[in-house]
């Protein structure tokens, strides 16, 4: 046997052990790749048995012959072990489980074929005989009877690699691509080189053993798989990439280490508005410092910028590191967030908005909570002046020996209960609840402006004064001004909140002008100030709900107050205002909201007094003495029969007592509130005792009570406290039969 052959299979070993160092450096040294693994340990069975194969051609010692070829079919039973799961990963799908079962009885055979003296192939060596090659060497080959467990080795070996071809092939029928030829190639070749040894080792053909040829052309092969199958995967992972970056809805930008771009997608071009074939320069100037700190390996994110044509744009940037941790790229991702910037500026407007609503809410339960504090106020206040008022005008009337002096100060008391008394009247005013829409009723607008100028002199006169400043309050009412179809109380609050803007507008003082003004078709209140005045801008904006120039002092609902309840009254509103000249608000109430003229109360007689009802039987009832003996003491002065009772239950047992005795009352006077039995139910028993009693009701709730309503049905008439002598004695003349 020449050199030659030897030299053969010793480079036939020496190729796969190369591929088998190359490929397991590759699976072990990046992360674990299984198929590079598996490959190696392929390459080191197949480097085996080549060398142990070159060995066997020259020995010839049947010892050391049994000994190589126990090494040899361990080697080849060893790559048919590791060759099904190779085929698996290269083709991506699942081993079947009935081939575990042909692994583990390879695995077996492997044992057993170390165990015996002679291996797996043979039985025994007899002897060894000399071969020659085709192209003439001599070669060692043994003689001897097949082992049994040759045939099972060799259909494990046949079914292991039948299955591997049709998996390489079922590759090919689906993705025809160099690996996939390759792995069929590879897969063929050693199929054929397997069968030829068969044959041989089954003595059906005189003819050399080409198993390691086979094995190193298979070997070559599916080296090349691999590289085939590294370039496939790169550039599938090239064009996924690509795909993923072009398709990316991020405007995508990468710069080397100069600050230079790199590569740009379409999405980028679209943000900005520039070709890549144009792009040779740096990112957007405002990213450099993010981008610097990138290039130190820092990841960063700016906030939303904005561009021309109302567009914000988000950025973040990457650094991009090599194995060895060194920055060699920056990415930078833009993202357009102008809707979601506007959301936010839309969701910050609400916000304040809401909290501007939340404020009115809060201000008007505090002057909802006033109103009530008012209410009660003007009702302490009005039970505490009525004895007070009614002596002092029974005093004036009726005490003819008062001197002068003492006639000209009780006077001056009388004026000063007077004053009181429209002061109760303006809280009883300003806690009246308002009417509903639908509640519409004849208004006078001069009673109306009356009624305002009064109500607000605290914060027009009072208390500038405590300041130093003069506010001066000019009224013009026009005679015979139409009355207006409305809610009284409505367009007060209008007038008076009129009357508070012009008091801002004035921090120096000035003149507050209201006027009442006649129109064809209509009437006018109009409201002047010389204040600071507004500009256009601020004129245009005015009435806006949540519009205000007052900053935390003001919620800005005052004029879209006035403004929506001249559009319920179908009116219109005039705004004229120059900036330092002051401004003028003109309320336009057409000819839709006005009626007839108001009639006039019929007022008694001047010549009818009490005198007619001399001697009367009069019952009063009060909680409060000082009231209920200041009006017995002045009824009693008229000349009538007064009995007083302290609560509603006393008055309706003397009412009885007096009924069932002959000698009933004429009239009865009763408070409205009083502890258990009130003058509701004091005027209800009255009526159910003696039907056509009039019933006379003092109330310190003033006009907040109304007789003949739903709740009040057989009073015939409601006197505010403090009660008027005149007024008393007037009603009792309409009311008791002459």
């Amino acid at each position: 046997m020449t050199a030659w052959s030897i030299a053969s299979f010793h480079f036939i070993t020496g190729v796969c052990v190369l591929a088998a160092v190359r490929h397991m450096s590759n699976g072990l040294w990046r992360p674990i790749d299984r198929v590079n693994i598996l490959f190696s340990l392929m390459c080191c069975c197949a480097a085996g048995m080549a060398w142990t194969q070159a060995q066997l051609y020259q020995t010839w010692a049947i010892e050391e012959y049994a000994a190589l070829l126990k090494w040899n079919v361990s080697f080849a039973l060893a790559f048919f072990i590791v060759m099904p799961w190779f085929t698996a990963a290269v083709t991506g799908r699942r081993y079947p489980r009935w081939s575990i079962a042909m692994t583990v009885i390879v695995t077996a055979l492997l044992v057993l074929n170390l165990v015996q003296p002679s291996g797996a192939q043979l039985a025994s060596i007899e002897r060894i005989e000399t071969k020659y090659m085709p192209w003439g060497e001599p070669i060692s080959s043994p003689v001897g009877p097949l082992a049994p467990s040759f045939w099972i080795a060799i259909t494990a070996a046949l079914v292991v690699i039948g299955d591997s071809v049709l998996r390489f092939l079922a590759t090919w029928a689906r993705d025809k691509t160099g690996t996939n030829l390759m792995l069929v190639l590879s897969t063929t070749a050693y199929l054929a080189a397997g069968i030829e040894g068969i044959l041989v080792r089954a003595q059906v053909i005189d003819f050399i053993h080409l198993g390691p040829f086979g094995f190193f052309l298979m070997v070559i092969a599916m080296s090349l798989t691999l590289s085939f199958r590294s370039r496939h995967n790169l550039l599938v992972s090239e064009q996924r990439f690509r795909a993923l970056v072009e398709q990316s809805p991020f405007g995508i930008q990468v710069l080397a280490v100069d600050g230079e771009t790199v590569q740009v997608n379409s999405a980028w071009e679209r943000l900005w508005g520039i070709n890549a074939s144009d792009n040779t320069g740096a990112a957007h100037e405002s990213l450099l410092p993010v981008i610097e700190r990138a290039f130190l390996g820092h990841k960063g994110e700016t906030h939303p910028m904005p561009r021309h044509g109302g567009q914000w744009i988000r950025s973040f940037v990457y650094p991009i590191k090599d194995p060895g941790g060194l920055v060699r790229n920056v990415i930078v991702m833009h993202e357009d967030v102008t809707e979601e910037k506007r959301a936010e500026d839309a969701a910050r407007a609400v916000t304040a908005e809401l909290s501007q609503v939340k404020h009115a809410v809060l201000q008007q339960e505090r002057l909802r909570a006033l109103g009530q504090m008012a209410g009660g106020i003007a009702h302490d206040i009005n039970n505490a002046i009525s004895p007070a008022a009614m002596y002092v005008e029974t005093l004036l009337e009726q005490d003819k020996t008062l001197n002068p002096r003492t006639r000209e100060r009780l006077g001056i008391v009388q004026q000063a209960i007077a004053a009181v008394v429209q002061t109760v009247a303006r809280l009883r005013e300003f806690c009246r609840p308002r009417e509903s829409q639908s509640a519409r009723e004849a208004v006078d607008l001069n009673h109306v402006v009356q009624q305002s100028v009064a109500l607000t002199r605290a914060r027009w006169q009072t208390m500038p004064q405590g300041k130093g400043i003069a506010i001066r309050t000019d009224v013009e009412l026009a005679e015979g001004l139409p009355t207006i179809m409305g809610s009284e109380s409505e367009i007060r609050d209008a007038v008076v909140n009129l009357i508070f803007n012009a008091v801002d507008a004035m921090p120096g003082g000035g003149t507050i002008t209201l006027e009442t003004r006649a129109l064809r078709n209509g009437a006018i209140i109009e409201v002047r100030d010389t204040g600071c005045g507004m500009d256009e801008q601020t004129r245009r904006r005015c009435l806006e709900p949540f519009f205000s120039t007052k900053g935390e002092l003001g919620n800005g609902l005052g004029l879209a107050m006035v403004y929506g309840m001249l559009k319920r009254h179908g009116g219109e509103i005039e705004i004229v205002s120059e900036e330092g000249r002051g401004t003028t608000l003109r309320l336009l109430f057409t000819s839709d909201s006005t009626s007839v003229e108001r009639q006039p109360t019929t007022a008694p007689p001047p010549g009818a007094s009490s005198r007619e009802s001399i001697g009367v039987r009069i019952l009063v009832a009060d909680d409060d003495p000082m009231l209920l003996e200041s009006l017995r003491a002045a009824l009693e002065g008229d000349g009538h029969h007064v009995m007083t009772a302290d609560d509603g239950q006393s008055a309706i047992d003397a009412f009885e007592a007096a009924d069932k005795a002959g000698a009933p009352f004429a009239a009865v006077i009763t408070d409205f509130v009083m502890p258990i039995v009130d003058g509701r139910k004091v005027s209800t028993a009255v009526n159910q005792m003696r039907p056509g009693t009039p019933v006379i009701m003092l109330t310190a709730w003033g006009n907040r009570v109304r007789a003949q309503d739903d709740t009040l049905p057989y009073v015939d008439h409601i006197l505010a406290k403090p009660a008027n002598l005149t007024e008393l004695r007037n009603t009792l003349a309409r009311l008791l039969p002459h």
